[in-house]
């Protein structure tokens, strides 16, 4: 099925995406992965046959409301973005569409606004949880929907949807698309073809791009020149300018290979291990590097650490390590040699001087704290007992703690038992169970409130729908 070779597609989105940002969202993706794959070969299992019409239009229709039904300027509401079976005998078809439930007007029921085309997909934000910058959930009205094109292909449309008149665009036709990432009003976007820009305000794209993003580092996104084929640029996003240059470093062969941005952009350390004959827990050594900008020459350090294999990655993982940049111009390297041990090795490289040091220190447990911020939005207080056990949803996980706190969910769910979703901010979410005593409805909560609405689901969203929640402000 073409599904089971798309899977790859969001294979490289996730290889590419470093733990920089959370580890939480990559979690969640991966487990939409393997849900995905079972999925489909469930699908082949069955012999369904594929029957989604090739070279079709990218709208049917549309079902937009009255002008005096338009919510009105900055109104929030979750979109619901579905997948819906056709409900043909021994066939695989489905139309990709899009509802709205309104917490402002409880009494108005979840209804459909969208019929995008048939596919084995549901729609997304274009902006989710596989960019690499803190753009998660921005822009909502670009919404990507990947479509089948062949028996093992498929292309993606781009929509740019005014969720005040339900007036649905599409904007852009192509192969794989994926975005990185937002710089003021442009989102930095890659298809097979290449990079280009999507103006946030217009919809229009631009192939011209003033740089090739890399990677991310805080403040910074690491970059190269369009113009360069070598080394990396820090580029400072709020100033928009390129600020530190390195050269390459050749991470092909290294078992575990990770950078750190000094504060300026003007320096990166980097913590590199090479490939093992044996791939156990065990004591390895390595190499403490350090980049200046505006030095040619790099230093490095020999150093050793603990590590354990990533189970299937072929991958190395530290453990019981720190890397950072101190307050009086020096970036240190600290490892536990063994667990039991109360100390930890330190090497030290003074930036300025190009100096390196090596002490031992007694080792202090880092203080396990609760979650001020879960994947990147505030926790309430009283949500953070039951997040402890919920890190594996992701965000979505501030869904069923809050319903597990006033008592409507009498127990956790696990992860393929239910739909959430939640706004940027943390404040609202939405959340669907896909079987017991709840799976007929829809719950809304507000997390400052503690409000709750409840809609019924319409006959046509089904139980085992592919879903996806998001939450959007009226323009």
């Amino acid at each position: 099925m073409n599904g089971i070779a798309n899977a790859g597609v969001l294979v490289e989105e996730l290889c590419a995406k470093q733990m920089t940002r959370s580890v939480f969202t990559t979690r969640v993706a991966l487990i939409a992965l393997l849900s995905l794959c079972w999925h489909f070969s469930d699908v082949l299992a069955q012999g369904l046959t594929n029957t989604i019409p090739r070279n079709q239009a990218p709208l049917a229709r549309t079902f937009p409301p009255a002008d005096g039904e338009q919510t009105p300027t900055g109104t929030g509401k979750f979109v619901i973005f579905t997948r819906e079976p056709t409900d043909k005998l021994n066939e695989w078809d489905f139309i990709a569409g899009a509802w709205e439930c309104i917490p402002s007007r409880p009494n108005m029921p979840v209804t459909k606004r969208v019929e995008f085309c048939h596919s084995s997909w549901e729609a997304e934000p274009l902006l989710n949880c596989l960019v690499r910058d803190e753009s998660d959930g921005l822009f909502p009205r670009f919404v990507k929907l990947r479509v089948d094109a062949g028996k093992y292909d498929s292309k993606v449309n781009l929509y740019d949807i005014n969720y005040r008149t339900w007036d649905v665009r599409c904007i852009w036709q192509g192969d794989r698309l994926s975005a990185f990432g937002v710089i003021k009003n442009s989102v930095f976007c890659k298809d097979t073809r290449g990079w280009f820009r999507l103006d946030t305000s217009t919809g229009k794209n631009d192939t011209k791009v003033p740089l090739i993003p890399l990677d991310v580092d805080g403040a910074f996104w690491l970059v190269q020149k369009p113009d360069e084929n070598s080394g990396t640029w820090s580029y400072n996003l709020a100033k928009e300018e390129f600020v530190g240059h390195f050269g390459d470093v050749d991470e092909q062969e290294m078992a575990h290979s990770g950078s750190l941005l000094s504060a300026n952009g003007k320096n990166r350390a980097w913590i590199l291990v090479p490939r093992q004959n044996d791939w156990r827990r065990d004591v390895v050594g390595g190499t403490f590097l350090l980049q200046r900008n505006g030095h040619s020459e790099d230093i490095r350090v020999p150093v050793m650490m603990q590590v354990e294999p990533i189970r299937g990655a072929r991958r190395l993982m530290p453990i019981g390590t720190h890397l950072g940049f101190t307050k009086d111009g020096k970036v240190e390297f600290s490892a536990i040699q063994q667990m039991k041990e109360q100390k930890e090795r330190v090497w030290t490289i003074d930036i300025a001087a190009g100096k390196t040091d090596e002490s031992v220190r007694p080792y202090v447990e880092p203080k396990a704290e609760e979650p001020a911020l879960f994947d990147g939005v505030p926790a309430p207080d009283y949500l953070r007992p039951y997040l402890k056990n919920l890190r594996h949803f992701g965000r979505a996980g501030l869904a069923p703690a809050f319903l597990m706190h006033l008592g409507i969910l009498k127990n956790q769910p696990e992860y393929p038992d239910c739909i959430a979703g939640v706004s940027p901010d943390g404040n609202h979410i939405l959340y669907k169970a896909k079987k017991g005593p709840l799976a007929d409805v829809f719950i809304y909560g507000n997390l400052r409130t503690k409000q709750t609405v409840r809609w019924a689901s319409p006959d046509k969203i089904k139980l085992g729908d592919s879903m996806e929640f998001v939450w959007v402000e009226t323009p």
